[in-house]
């Protein structure tokens, strides 16, 4: 072979490994300056490495991956990542909120009243131990405030809601306060008696009888008529007691259509057993002024009035009066049958029986509180009224 022959198939022989494996090496570092020389023994042994195609490249750094790269476990991220920097279904540490989709707002507070918690739609709340509708914080946890138709016990005498005033018999002030009312000790409104704390006790004032828990007299009415009559125009017996009645309703005296006028005719008569007066034992006549005439029917009857029966149904007094009667002490027709004809005729030449309110001695004495004198039925007196 020539010179030249020989040159030729010099130019052609492989490359020595060793030197082939540098001349790679050398050409890639300017690539990836971080993946560092190539392990020269690996390089002599493994058939990738004589490959010319360079490394794959590395992935785009999110928060995990950098995470990653400073040592931090990658199964417990911290709490300020976002959704969108978990990958592959990953989730945050258990039972720690993710700040993506939670808010930091402490959970809302109990609501419920008689928890003894003071919550913002409560006024107070004592505890269900605590809370009564007589206490300091009612079972709704309200505070209590006159008006709310709750008793305050120890602060508040009464409470009617939007009905106090200052003003109305048996009602509530505006400061839950009793206003004028039976029981207080003072006779007012429509009473007829106030002993205070002896109502109902059965214990009474001198000369008079006792009251009861509803302020009226334990006692039968009895009153001189405000308004005076002729004789002859009563319309008999029942006319009088028509007129005592209407003049007690008027007046606001309870029981007002059970009064009957002491008074005779030929049918009715006080003593009468079944048309007269109710004839009650033990229980005792007493005037609107609150004095007492006379124990009960048969002392009425047997002694007369303990004193003159001078006050109106309106409490004004008016002695030394004649009074249209007809009737003897003991209850039945006067003596002399003189009724202005049964109280129905108003002629001048007819008479009348007629007692007296007076109040001296000889009124009662000579029985002159029944049996006084005779008048012309035109005459204008009062009637006697009692209860029955």
């Amino acid at each position: 072979m020539s010179s030249r022959g020989l040159l030729m198939q010099r130019n052609h022989r492989p490359l020595h490994p060793l030197f082939s494996s540098l001349l790679i090496a050398a050409c890639h570092s300017g690539d990836d300056a971080e993946s560092g020389l190539v392990d020269l023994a690996t390089a002599s042994t493994s058939p990738s490495s004589t490959s010319t195609d360079p490394p794959p490249t590395s992935p785009p750094t999110t928060s995990a991956t950098s995470a990653t790269s400073t040592g931090t476990p990658t199964d417990a991220t911290s709490t300020g990542s976002t959704s969108s920097g978990s990958t592959g279904g990953a989730s945050t540490a258990d039972n720690e909120p993710s700040t993506s989709s939670s808010s930091t707002t402490e959970p809302a507070p109990s609501e419920s009243c008689g928890d003894a918690i003071f919550d913002p739609n409560e006024e107070c709340d004592l505890g269900a131990a605590q809370n009564r509708d007589q206490g300091a914080c009612t079972l709704e946890c309200k505070l209590p405030k006159c008006g709310d138709k709750l008793i305050w016990a120890g602060k508040e005498s009464c409470d009617n809601g939007t009905e106090n005033n200052d003003s109305s018999y048996g009602g509530c002030t505006t400061q839950c306060q009793y206003g004028p009312r039976c029981g207080d000790g003072k006779l007012q409104g429509p009473e007829e008696c106030d002993l205070g704390p002896d109502n109902g006790s059965g214990e009474f004032l001198p000369n008079s009888v006792p009251c009861t828990n509803g302020c009226r007299y334990d006692a039968k009415l009895v009153f001189l008529s405000s308004v005076t009559y002729m004789g002859g125009k009563l319309n008999g017996a029942d006319g009088a007691h028509k007129k005592c009645q209407g003049l007690a309703a008027d007046a606001g005296i309870d029981n007002a259509l059970n009064f009957k006028a002491w008074i005779s005719d030929a049918v009715f008569t006080p003593a009468h057993i079944d048309k007269g007066f109710t004839k009650t034992v033990g229980t005792p006549y007493v005037r609107p002024d609150g004095v007492r005439i006379a124990d009960d029917w048969n002392e009425l009857i047997l002694n007369g009035p303990d004193i003159g029966i001078l006050v109106t149904e309106k409490g004004v007094a008016v002695p030394n009066k004649g009074v249209w009667t007809g009737t003897a002490p003991n209850g039945e027709l006067a003596p002399d049958t003189l009724t202005c004809q049964g109280w129905n005729s108003p002629e001048a030449a007819d008479k009348g029986h007629a007692g007296f309110s007076g109040v001296n001695m000889p009124w009662v004495d000579v029985e002159h509180w029944t049996s006084f004198s005779v008048f012309n039925c035109i005459t204008e007196f009062p009637i006697f009224c009692f209860e029955q």
